[in-house]
């Protein structure tokens, strides 16, 4: 009768457990026992938070978009001028479309 089992291995290396990341917690292979990742997390986290505490420290203005446009006012394709709603033609010579509606 033949013995179908795997053979008892004559050298078994008992390997020392991996280090575990100090950060996330999980297996490191790297040779410092952190992973590149968790260690840049890790040296940038004070500068970041001392970041987010300085935004938050600094009070929040508004500031109005110089693009935006009143609903009174158009703006002249040519010379981009700013022109009342009214007005069919800007001084650099363009004439808006003037379409009457009934």
């Amino acid at each position: 009768m033949t013995d179908n089992r795997m053979p008892v291995p004559l050298l078994q290396v008992h390997n020392a457990p991996r280090p575990l990341c100090p950060v996330c917690g999980t297996t490191s292979y790297s040779r410092g026992g952190i992973h590149p990742q968790c260690a840049q997390q890790q040296a940038d986290g004070r500068r970041m938070n001392r970041l987010k505490a300085a935004k938050r420290r600094e009070p929040k203005v508004k500031t109005p978009n110089p693009l935006a446009l009143s609903p009174w006012h158009k703006r002249c394709p040519r010379c981009r001028a700013e022109l009342h709603i009214r007005k069919s033609a800007c001084d650099c010579g363009y004439k808006f479309d003037v379409a009457r509606t009934r």
